[in-house]
């Protein structure tokens, strides 16, 4: 398993959202960002009894962190979450840096994005970009938040009770997926629009999301963003047999006869969610590191190793990369050396080399080395 294990004094990944207030004529934007500080971002020492991280967030623009806060957290408070505000941002295009640091071991993570911040006049509407929670690329699965900044032209036009707001979600052929009415918040000067949209059975692939906000008849504000959804892999026993297929290369003999004789999809869904949390490296969070890693095997396997109507994940090639994923160093041997197109993959961390043969020589290649000891150098690791 120690391939999947992330240590506890690693930064792993934290949730950043923002939203951008323009201009307005001589007064410059402001940049809001939440921030959602998980416990697995952090290492938490004993002190008194009870367990505490040190953490500091810096965040600015162009290079330059005008924003710092820092903070000591229980274990038991988690996860942090932080609001704060850049302001005097001049209109144009800007590069938004946000970093987090744990002062226990000088760990950072730095997450930086583009914004842009829009200049408007008293006569005009505009907003912030539409966004979703968790960014543009999300599993075709559960639920996902929308947000939404609106601004009218001077805060006295602020007239929640005479405006609507509404989303579709576009395929890539034009044909609508999802839509829905938005909530609308009135704020001091803006327009808070939220709303939550289903992923569930929606097809991987390119998305257009749009939202608009309407008073009577007119749309006086519509933003627009892309949206890529990736395959739902069905790793919780909803299809027995597709789950057993993407579960067998890390699944142990025992767990897969608990999923076969499991009965009805209630006690299949029980037997994977222990499956997973078993796995997990930082139980008792919201996020399993090891499933998000594994998921994302699963996307690339499917990519690059399908072949003809041979799902990648029944191949010899995307066996071995399902448990061991990417190799360290990859090389085809010319057919000078070998009688058939071979593949060596080689991985540093287990020490162990893996040959594949294409026998047939239309790029189904087979797994030359024994799978036992494949298996073997992974577990004993």
């Amino acid at each position: 398993m120690a391939l999947f294990t992330l240590m506890i004094t690693l930064i792993t990944g934290y949730g950043v959202n923002w939203t951008v207030e323009p201009a307005r004529g001589q007064n410059n934007g402001v940049i809001r960002v939440m921030l959602d500080l998980q416990e697995e971002d952090l290492l938490f020492v004993q002190s008194d009894g009870d367990q505490f991280a040190y953490w500091e967030i810096a965040a600015g623009i162009d290079g330059e962190y005008s924003v710092r806060e820092s903070g000591t957290v229980s274990r038991d408070d988690m996860p942090v979450m932080r609001e704060f505000e850049i302001r005097d941002v001049s209109p144009g295009d800007h590069e938004l840096s946000v970093r987090v640091t744990d002062l226990e071991t000088g760990n950072s993570d730095q997450w930086k994005e583009d914004v842009q911040v829009t200049l408007i006049d008293t006569d005009s509407w505009s907003s912030s970009e539409l966004q979703l929670m968790g960014g543009a690329y999300q599993r075709a699965s559960g639920n996902a938040e929308l947000i939404w900044n609106v601004y009218p032209p001077s805060p006295e036009t602020i007239q929640g009770d005479t405006l609507t707001a509404a989303y579709v979600l576009r395929d890539a052929g034009g044909q609508f997926r999802r839509e829905g009415w938005m909530n609308i918040d009135p704020r001091e000067d803006y327009y808070r629009i939220g709303a939550t949209m289903n992923l569930d059975s929606l097809p991987a692939g390119d998305y257009d999301l749009l939202a608009a906000i309407v008073s009577g008849s007119d749309i006086v504000m519509s933003s627009e963003m892309d949206l890529t959804l990736l395959q739902a892999w069905d790793v919780w026993g909803g299809d027995p047999s597709m789950t057993r297929s993407l579960i067998r290369p890390i699944a142990r003999s025992d767990e897969i006869h608990s999923l076969e004789d499991a009965e009805g999809p209630s006690s299949r869904r029980a037997v994977m969610a222990e499956f997973w949390r078993d796995r997990d490296p930082t139980p008792g969070t919201d996020r399993n590191e090891f499933l998000e890693v594994y998921l994302d095997r699963l996307d690339h396997i499917n990519r690059e190793f399908s072949v003809l109507n041979t799902m990648g994940i029944n191949t010899d090639r995307g066996r071995v990369y399902a448990l061991l994923g990417e190799p360290d160093i990859i090389e085809s041997r010319p057919l000078e050396i070998s009688t058939r197109p071979t593949l060596v993959w080689t991985y540093c961390s287990p020490p162990l080399e893996v040959l594949f043969i294409d026998f047939g020589g239309v790029g189904d290649y087979e797994l030359d080395t024994d799978w036992e000891e494949v298996r073997s150098s992974y577990e004993n690791h």
